[in-house]
Parts: C-alpha cells; structure tokens; sequence
C-alpha cells in the first residue's frame, strides 16, 4: 500500500499545489480588481471635486455679481437723487433772485442771446422785475398786453419769443448741467 499511499499523497501535494495556485491567482485578480475600483472611485471622486469647484467658483461668482450690481444700482440711484436734489435746491434759489441777481442774469442773457430790439411783459405774478430792471436790456420796449405766464420777462421780437427767468434759464441748459454734475458724481473729476 505504499504504491498507493504515495500516489494518495502526491495527489493530495498535486490537489493542495492547484489550491495555493488557485488561491494565489484570486488573491491577485482580487487584488488588481480592487486597485482599479479604488483608481476608478479616485478618478470618479477627482472628477467630482473639480465639477463642484467649477460649480462653486461659477456659483460664488454669480453671486457676488448680483450683489455688486445691486450695490452699483442702488449707488447710481442714490447719485441721481443727488443730481434732482442739487437741481431743485438751484431752481429755488434762483427762483429767489434779489434785484441784483435778476440785473445781472438780464445782462448776461440778453448779451448770450444777442438781444437788441423787441417788446418785452412782464409775468402777472412777477415780484422783482420791473419796467426800470427790464429797461436795462437796451432796445427793447414795453409790449402792453397782459401777461399769459406768472413769473419772468417775455420777450418778443419778430416771431421770436423768449421767457427770461433763472429757472427757465437752468431748464434750457438743464441736461447739460445733469451731465456736468453726473460727470463730476461718477468720476470725481472737477471741469
């Protein structure tokens, strides 16, 4: 029974040989099978990671877009604000305008507009000017009619009409003088 003994055994060595063998081979294809989950779970998780960066950053940008344009708007409107509130505060005091202020704006209008011949009336509720103020732009005369408006001198000649009073004087030009404030609100710049 030798004979079989030995082939019982070298069975036996031969079986546990293809076992180990066996094992081994699984060990390592568990192994490999394992290492390319785990790099594919890292790439995948990498991949993750830079789309919620990329997701963040655009996020956090928008956002702090919307609250700078929030921030720019409400400033622009509070600036515009500015510029009616210094508007209104000019057109008030001229609306104040002393008999001097009135003889020089007269002055400096009539020269700015060339004025040298017509008729002039004086508005209905006028408290300032006068015939002696209005007298000081040479050439021109009384009309005699009664006035359509309250407040200035108008002036007629020819089929020109022109009512002179600081606050139509500031609504003529009173775009101008929007940019020219808005210019100095915005870039801080002083012309």
């Amino acid at each position: 029974m030798t004979d079989m003994d030995s082939i019982s055994k070298k069975l036996i060595e031969d079986a546990q040989g293809v076992r180990r063998k066996n094992i081994k081979e699984a060990e390592e294809k568990a192994s490999q099978i394992l290492a390319e989950a785990g790099k594919k779970a890292k790439e995948i998780i990498d991949r993750g990671k830079t789309e919620a960066g990329g997701y963040y950053k655009e996020t956090y940008t928008m956002e702090i877009f919307k609250v700078k344009a929030a921030l720019d708007q409400k400033l622009l409107l509070k600036k515009l604000e500015l510029i009616e509130g210094i508007i209104d505060r000019a057109k008030k005091r001229l609306s104040k305008l002393d008999r001097d202020g009135w003889e020089k704006f007269l002055k400096k209008t009539a020269h700015e507009l060339g004025i040298s011949a017509g008729t002039y009336i004086i508005g209905k509720d006028e408290e300032t000017v006068d015939d002696k103020l209005a007298s000081i732009i040479k050439g021109i005369k009384p009309d005699g009619t009664a006035p359509d408006f309250k407040k200035g001198l108008k002036i007629l000649g020819g089929r020109a009409e022109i009512l002179l009073s600081p606050g139509n004087y500031l609504d003529m030009d009173i775009e101008d003088l929007k940019m020219e404030i808005a210019s100095y609100l915005f870039s801080g710049d002083k012309e």
